[in-house]
């Protein structure tokens, strides 16, 4: 699943588009969670309420709105920082092409919009998320694929149950998902930023708040075992990463 944000003063614009993604979810395999704002100043408020916690992977921007425009709606959204999220804009005037590159724009949309360029430019979108492993993260679950940012991803554990052989459950601040594998095959895909710290549990560095002597304390506040043997190996390894974090910071 996509999280995507559209952000349009004009209703049948974004009456539009909803029409467009409920289509694309219908014939392709993608599905889409979008949430839909009539400004600028909605948009930026909900991201402010998120407080880093962003989920979006795409923003759809119209660029001439009342108040702030999309442009600068990006330029803010940039500041934050999110540099995950995808923007494509919305305009009927091409030279504001040019004013977008500092905002790393992904795609422009010229209006008026027709469904076939819209699923051309979107699939190409979601095609470049996929593949963009260093950043994302594709899991399956039973009613299809969710992508991930991996700085979401808190922890992921083994579910301890007879009946659960091989179950998965991945954390992020919002939400639990279900998922099929093991530990280590998902240790080997999500990289040294992730850690398995006991036999049945997986933790993102980026997450880790504090040791206890036999414990390692999450962002959620979630608590888990670290493995005794392996408990001054785990810390060496998260206080290096913290220092590489400080040096990368000046």
């Amino acid at each position: 699943m996509f999280h995507v944000g559209v952000c349009d003063d004009e209703v049948g614009i974004r009456n539009e588009l909803q029409r467009y993604f409920l289509q694309l979810s219908v014939t392709t395999n993608y599905s889409f969670d979008v949430h839909y704002f009539p400004s600028g100043e909605k948009l930026l408020q909900h991201y402010k309420a998120m407080q880093g916690e962003y989920t979006y992977h795409l923003l759809i921007l119209d660029v001439e709105m009342n108040g702030i425009s999309g442009l600068e709606t990006a330029r803010q959204i940039r500041s934050l920082p999110d540099r995950d999220v995808q923007i494509m804009f919305l305009t009927s005037y091409p030279e504001y092409m040019m004013e977008s590159f500092d905002v790393q724009t992904f795609q422009y949309l010229l209006k008026p919009v027709t469904y076939e360029l819209f699923k051309k430019k979107t699939l190409k979108l979601c095609s470049y998320i996929i593949s963009s492993s260093n950043r994302f993260f594709t899991i399956k679950v039973e009613d299809g694929q969710i992508v991930l940012r991996k700085p979401e991803i808190i922890a992921i554990v083994k579910i301890k149950h007879s009946l659960a052989q091989n179950k998965l459950k991945v954390l992020t601040a919002t939400q639990e998902y279900m998922i099929n594998g093991t530990l280590q095959e998902y240790s080997d895909k999500l990289g040294s930023l992730f850690l398995m710290v006991h036999r049945s549990i997986i933790v993102n560095l980026e997450h880790v708040r504090r040791f206890t002597a036999t414990t390692v304390v999450m962002s959620n506040e979630e608590e888990y075992p670290i493995g005794r043997s392996q408990s001054k190996a785990i810390k060496d390894i998260y206080a290096q990463y913290v220092l590489e974090e400080l040096k990368g910071r000046g």
